[in-house]
């Protein structure tokens, strides 16, 4: 069951929303002060109780019921609020001022109703105001958001920029890969024992479990000068879980003319415009991250590209044996190896130690290479480790990370995905919780999903999601960039 996260953020936009209102809620202020009073008792806690419910099942029970009981307040004072306006306008439209909500013409039955439910949520909450006593929770300071961050417009989730720079303890790997994309189909076969006859459009597959870097590599041999040049045209599509031969199709085309293609009713169109851009050229290209195991559907997208040229080729990446062995030629599938301790320590002080991050010293040099051991050969961990360690920048938040049960599980676990799932949930809950419940909010984006960054934030903002913070100068931020820092 995922974790409960998000209270403290609801509870504080609540109790932002009373202390507004309580000045002209005549009738109900007292019980609107007691539930302000409440909901900042138990704000003051609910950081902490987001922290141990990761390793309490009590703690997350609690915050669910936190949740249900912050959700049922919202209701009350959406319709409070509603009725507010909806009165406000009514009475500047007949007498031409605004008059006091509550003590308008017939006031009572509104008054007596919203009492009652307010009176409802204030008995629930001291329940679990109560409750929050034997989890021993710690009060916590205030979050500070004010930080600024550079801006981009998109985030492609997979594409063939890479920057080889940061890309480590592939070397060898690329060259073979470099090399089996380059020899002749004539050679191949000879060296893996085949004397069948060649194929004019071979496939080689490169195979390791998630997190192993093997979209990295491919964007490395992608971009390579010697496959530039032998190669024309190169196309990079990403296919993920939907296994589609038209939308392959016009992946393709988008990937040859670096434009959006014009929508194609008719396949045969569309296979055809695919066949003018390919027939009789060496192409090079890459299905990145396939999942596919149906022969027939494979067969099928293959039979459309055999136009080529020979010497032609395809790169998939994959992570499961079973697409290796659906797409295999006669070229045997590249398994991925992982990375040793030392190249994982690479990756993580070069993120840990980079500008505004830890300061290096001999003893976190030391921390970080243990950390490093338990990174399970993983570039993805390592990576994560790494971000996480440059902004937990004291000795004693490293061995916290070092000593955590869910980066101890990763060496204790035969299961690889498991192994990046427990990282990626360390990574997780270490966010503080306004982060937290904007990150969860993304997983309504299919896989693979092109986010527009402006859109994600007045999504965000929409939700209430977004908290406002004061700047370096004493002035209020604005909620755009607020939602940038988010992001």
């Amino acid at each position: 069951m995922a974790p409960e996260f998000g209270a403290s953020v609801i509870l504080k936009k609540l109790s932002s929303v009373v202390a507004q209102e309580i000045s002209s809620a005549w009738g109900v202020k007292d019980d609107l002060k007691k539930l302000k009073t409440t909901l900042d008792m138990i704000v003051a806690v609910t950081s902490d109780a987001e922290n141990k419910q990761i390793n309490d099942a009590a703690v997350r029970l609690w915050l669910r019921k936190l949740k249900e009981v912050a959700y049922d307040a919202d209701d009350v004072l959406d319709e409070f609020l509603y009725e507010t306006m909806r009165r406000r306008e009514m009475n500047i439209h007949k007498r031409g001022k605004v008059r006091d909500l509550i003590s308008s013409a017939n006031p009572l039955s509104f008054q007596f109703k919203m009492a009652h439910k307010i009176r409802d949520v204030n008995k629930t909450l001291d329940k679990i105001a109560h409750d929050k006593v034997r989890f021993q929770l710690e009060p916590s300071s205030s979050i500070d958001f004010a930080h600024d961050q550079s801006t981009e417009q998109r985030n492609r989730l997979t594409s063939s920029f890479v920057d080889d720079s940061k890309i480590i303890g592939r070397e060898g790997d690329k060259l073979q890969i470099t090399k089996m994309l380059m020899m002749s189909d004539a050679s191949s076969s000879i060296s893996s024992g085949s004397y069948s006859q060649p194929e004019k459009v071979s496939v080689i597959s490169l195979l390791g479990m998630g997190g192993l870097g093997k979209t990295a590599l491919a964007q490395l041999v992608y971009k390579d000068d010697s496959i530039e040049k032998h190669f024309e045209p190169r196309m990079w599509v990403c296919v993920s879980y939907d296994f589609d031969v038209y939308k392959i199709l016009t992946n393709i085309i988008e990937s040859i003319t670096k434009r959006k293609c014009d929508d194609v009713s008719n396949v045969e169109v569309l296979v055809n415009q695919v066949h003018e851009k390919l027939s009789g050229k060496k192409y090079l290209l890459v299905l990145d991250d396939l999942w596919n195991e149906n022969a027939e559907d494979w067969e099928k997208l293959k039979d459309l590209l055999v136009v080529g040229a020979q010497g032609s080729k395809i790169l998939i990446t994959t992570r499961k044996h079973k697409v290796a062995s659906v797409v295999k030629g006669i070229i045997p599938p590249y398994e991925l190896s992982f990375l040793n301790p030392g190249e994982c320590w690479s990756i993580i002080k070069t993120r840990a130690f980079s500008p505004g991050g830890a300061s290096e010293t001999q003893n976190l040099r030391d921390i970080g290479k243990e950390i490093a051991k338990k990174s399970a050969g993983l570039p993805l961990v390592a990576k994560f480790l790494g971000s996480l360690m440059h902004s937990k920048k004291s000795e004693d938040d490293w061995l916290s990370i070092r000593d955590n049960d869910s980066l101890n599980g990763i060496l204790n676990t035969n299961e690889n995905h498991s192994k990046v799932i427990q990282v990626l949930k360390l990574s997780y809950d270490n966010l503080p919780s306004h982060l937290k419940q904007c990150f969860s909010y993304c997983s309504m984006f299919p896989k693979d999903w092109e986010i527009n960054r402006e859109t994600l934030i007045r999504l965000w903002m929409a939700e209430g999601f977004l908290q406002r913070s004061i700047n370096s100068r004493g002035g209020k931020r604005s909620v755009e960039d607020i939602g940038n820092d988010y992001f």
